[in-house]
């Protein structure tokens, strides 16, 4: 071979060496993520279905890009009791994805100038408190800066204030007129509270009702013929039942009066066809202006958040919405997305703008987690955080076979064992709830078997990990007394009282204990 020739050929080696590397180098990518390929649709109706099959996904998801519904699909069932399946065309409760339809409400009559965003809560409800009334601006309860008591976090509020129906304001009077937890603008604290005094503050300058300014000023010029504000009374074609994914099986969701609360907080139903429309509609002055969309996609970054709520030393809240650049851990690409998220008694929530890339996701599911479980909630962000990824071109991830629970572990290693060995594997291996209850629906479960002798030592051992939880003695106390255990639940009870002496229930099974135990 002459030199030329093996030049010639060196160099070819060389090319072909490098088209390799560069191909396998473009093939390299951490363990689980895979590219999205030339078919982005089909890559997210494979993500979407991976994640039904995990049991944690039931709903309907729609993708746009560029104006133009890319995928859309439905998964699940909207009724377990019949099997009837989800279609897109399923009505979900939207939670607090609800509020930026009030913040569009709000701001409509700012644009109108019959509301000032400096207006105080005492210029249009002046029978509200003073005190603190005179100092929580609009401004303050859409961007949750009001400092006002989240009515959600109340002890009672799942069991017993969300069921009731309340005069609208008569509820505002007894559940979001609370002393302050901070001073008015100078802290973020998510707060359903602020935005059921909005809904209130709408009806009072418009002299309409909350749902019918919806209607008027939102639905109705947008064709969003398939939603609306969710009344119980309502018999509604088409709307999604909910439910609640139990550690052992799946329940009704609780029952809520939507009006009384969460009502302007997060009472309305949607599609995902309809919040298609609605994204749409937010590129355009059809509802607002430029000026007020624009004060509705700032991020109000004079105030810290509070540390529930991420404890980042700038808000990221405008009115409504939540706006933040998010990085992808691969390819360190940032993605400014327009975001909001709901969570209510049976149904999750979760929908992305990118507006830079004009393009838009929307998860609606119709089933939640358990007191004190989020595989759900957490199910339903991934989903929406890979779709990010998917839509803006980007590796993306499916979802791993979810794990086995911590109390199904308990339930399993007591069927196969004892009680013993699974209290001694929880003490080695347990995480305990940081809301407590960690092997309460494990002694549950137990007793509802039968193995009463079982169920009541879970419940003992309960107590002991938990003795300043006052739910959970005022809960052992009742299941010692239903199963004939009155000593120790007149003790429960005693220990229980010591740290809320005035709690009428635990003084009224305190004293069944004892006659109970009189008649022993």
């Amino acid at each position: 071979m002459n030199f030329r020739s093996l030049l010639l050929a060196l160099l070819c080696a060389i090319q072909s060496d490098s088209v390799l590397f560069a191909e396998q180098e473009d093939q390299t990518l951490p363990r689980g993520y895979r590219e999205v390929g030339e078919d982005k649709a089909e890559a997210i109706k494979e993500l979407c279905v991976a994640t039904a099959n995990t049991g944690l996904f039931s709903g309907a998801v729609l993708v746009a890009e560029k104006g133009e519904v890319l995928y859309q699909g439905a998964f699940g069932l909207a009724n377990r009791e019949w099997e009837i399946p989800n279609t897109v065309d399923t009505k979900f409760r939207l939670a607090s994805v609800s509020k930026q339809f009030c913040a569009v409400l709000i701001l409509q009559l700012a644009q109108e100038g019959r509301i000032g965003l400096d207006d105080v809560i005492t210029d249009h409800l002046p029978w509200y408190r003073a005190d603190t009334g005179d100092r929580i601006t609009i401004h303050h309860l859409l961007s949750h800066q009001s400092g006002i008591k989240d009515y959600t976090a109340s002890y009672d509020y799942r069991s017993t204030i969300s069921r009731l129906p309340f005069q609208k304001d008569e509820f505002i009077k007894i559940y979001c007129s609370d002393d302050l937890i901070h001073e008015p603008g100078t802290l973020y604290a998510y707060c359903n509270a602020g935005y059921s005094i909005l809904g209130r503050i709408i009806e009072k300058v418009t002299r309409k009702s909350f749902e019918t300014n919806l209607q008027e000023r939102i639905f109705t010029p947008l064709r969003m013929n398939e939603s609306g504000y969710d009344r119980n009374s309502k018999i509604l074609e088409k709307r999604a039942s909910g439910y609640t994914r139990g550690i052992f099986e799946y329940t009704n969701a609780d029952y809520l009066d939507m009006d009384s609360s969460p009502g302007a907080a997060g009472a309305l139903y949607s599609t995902i066809g309809d919040m298609f429309r609605w994204d749409r509609a937010l590129y355009t002055d059809l509802l607002l202006n430029e000026k007020y969309r624009r004060l509705m996609f700032t991020p109000n970054r004079d105030v810290p958040e509070v540390k529930a709520a991420g404890g980042r030393p700038q808000s990221r809240y405008g009115y409504g919405w939540q706006i933040y650049t998010t990085t992808h851990p691969v390819t360190k690409r940032r993605t400014k997305v327009v975001n909001h998220g709901g969570a209510i008694s049976g149904f999750r929530a979760m929908e992305h703008r990118l507006v830079e890339e004009d393009a838009f996701v929307i998860l609606l599911c119709n089933q939640g987690d358990d007191f004190g479980k989020s595989d759900v909630w957490n199910a339903v962000t991934r989903l929406g955080r890979e779709l990010i990824h998917l839509v803006t071109d980007q590796p993306y991830r499916l979802p791993g076979a979810p794990p086995v629970s911590q109390e199904l572990r308990i339930y399993q290693i007591v069927q196969e064992q004892d009680v013993d060995a699974a209290i001694a594997w929880f003490k080695d291996n347990g995480k305990p709830s940081a809301w407590g209850g960690s092997t309460i629906a494990v002694s549950e479960k137990l007793l509802e078997e039968g193995k009463v002798e079982a169920g009541l030592q879970l419940m003992d051992f309960e107590v002991e990990q938990s003795p300043g939880k006052v739910w959970i003695l005022r809960k052992a106390t009742e299941t010692f007394l239903r199963y004939g255990e009155p000593e120790k639940a007149m003790r429960v009870a005693q220990l229980a009282l010591e740290r809320k002496p005035e709690d009428e229930r635990l003084l009224g099974l305190l004293n069944d204990a004892k006659e109970d135990l009189k008649r022993k």
